[in-house]
């Protein structure tokens, strides 16, 4: 055999895993979705075209929180939370690890020393995380 030819075919076989690899790692970023959402609190409570959110295990979520009074946005079983004033906007961006539907709850400023003030308000909507 001829030296050259066995370092061409080596060189050749590196080349094939090496694009088998690149291709891999494209396929499965292609496969997850990254999606930006506006979610504005409008005294309390969201539209109701937004009351359910529904993404897939593994994509790449960006809320842009914004609300007209001051409050805290908990998205329960993540343990994520956004501190909001009145008038700003805050950006919560996670993965979606966990399938299952999870409470996005808003404990807002006026609700302090009510029943509502605690965990386990009326949730403001749900994720809903699908598997793959």
């Amino acid at each position: 055999m001829h030296p050259g030819w066995v370092k061409a075919t080596l060189l050749g076989c590196v080349g094939l895993l090496l694009m088998g690899a690149s291709s891999f790692t494209q396929a499965q970023t292609q496969d997850k979705t990254e999606s930006t959402l506006t979610l504005a609190i409008v005294d309390g409570a969201l539209p109701k075209a937004q009351r359910l959110i529904k993404v897939r295990k593994g994509d790449k979520l960006r809320w842009r929180i914004s609300s007209n009074t001051a409050g805290a946005l908990h998205l329960h079983a993540y343990r994520l939370s956004a501190q909001v004033q009145a008038g700003e906007t805050k950006v919560l961006a996670f993965e979606a690890f966990a399938t299952g539907r999870f409470r996005l709850e808003w404990h807002g400023e006026h609700d302090k020393g009510t029943a509502t003030a605690g965990h386990h308000a009326p949730p403001v909507a749900l994720l809903e995380v699908l598997p793959r």
